[in-house]
């Protein structure tokens, strides 16, 4: 069931984009990218060094819509007997969609799936420690992250873990500064940033690089997908700009992308972006 607690008036989503542009977008951006996958399978054949005691309570930080948890509480159940799960966001459209996702699992399932209407920054207290908490993607909306992850660190049980996914400085990072001079909303917090800060704190933590492809081919011909997409990964609302300034980002995408054959012998476009996920341990 989903726990609603009372989230201050002042939060706003710091995204550049309004709420539905944003989510559409990210859509887009699973769909065509490998980076879900990719994730997931490092997360699947890692996950005995991850998780270690037999009954372990999990937190999924900005779950979101359950996109990645759905398959995190997949490999979870097949691998332990008891153990809970929770998600928190504060988007109450994201947590509705991972409620009616969570409807297909088994009732046995269910009963150990919590989600929480809620916002988790530096001074969050939530009352309880967990044995892995996640930030899959999280981290981008807040300008200072350190503060963050200590405060999450806070939360994780003795010989817990952090596990944090992040977009290093390689691929649409690269291509978002070429236009530093239109784009209004330049913030990319990089896994490169965040490791400097850990070590900086001493804080024990071990990363692990993830090679994923972004096919871009969708934007070889103009459409509200192709504006939505290229929107969702600059996070900025291009429609803003000009036409003339949106086909300018279209054509750098292109040129910015390695040409592929696939299995079909169609040529693709792929731009090869460098993930990383880091483990920080207590």
């Amino acid at each position: 069931m989903i726990k609603r607690k009372n989230i201050p008036s002042n939060i706003a989503i710091d995204y550049g984009l309004p709420e539905s542009i944003y989510s559409y977008g990210y859509n887009l951006r699973l769909k065509h990218s490998s980076f879900k996958q990719d994730t997931l399978h490092w997360i699947t054949h890692n996950f005995a060094e991850l998780v270690t005691v037999e009954q372990p309570e999990i937190l999924s930080l900005g779950c979101g819509t359950g996109v990645f948890d759905n398959t995190l509480i997949d490999i979870i159940k097949q691998r332990r007997t008891e153990w809970s799960f929770t998600g928190l966001d504060f988007s109450a459209t994201d947590l509705s969609i991972f409620q009616k996702k969570l409807a297909t699992f088994d009732k046995k399932t269910q009963a150990k799936v919590n989600l929480e209407f809620n916002k988790f920054d530096a001074t969050s207290n939530l009352g309880k420690h967990y044995d892995l908490i996640t930030m899959i993607h999280f981290l981008h909306s807040f300008d200072d992250v350190l503060p963050i992850i200590q405060n999450a660190l806070r939360h994780v049980s003795p010989g817990g873990k952090l596990l944090i996914v992040q977009q290093n400085k390689q691929g649409i990072s690269e291509l978002k500064e070429q236009f530093s001079d239109i784009l209004p909303n330049q913030k990319f917090q990089c896994s490169e940033t965040i490791k400097k800060q850990l070590k900086a704190e001493n804080i024990v933590f071990s990363s692990h690089e993830i090679k994923t492809s972004f096919d871009i081919s969708i934007m070889r011909n103009r459409s509200l997908e192709t504006l939505l997409l290229m929107s969702f990964c600059f996070v900025n609302d291009l429609s803003l700009l000009s036409t003339q300034q949106q086909e300018k980002i279209r054509q750098a995408f292109i040129s910015f992308a390695d040409k592929q054959n696939s299995e079909q012998n169609n040529e693709r476009d792929i731009i090869h972006e460098s993930m990383e996920i880091i483990v920080c341990h207590l």
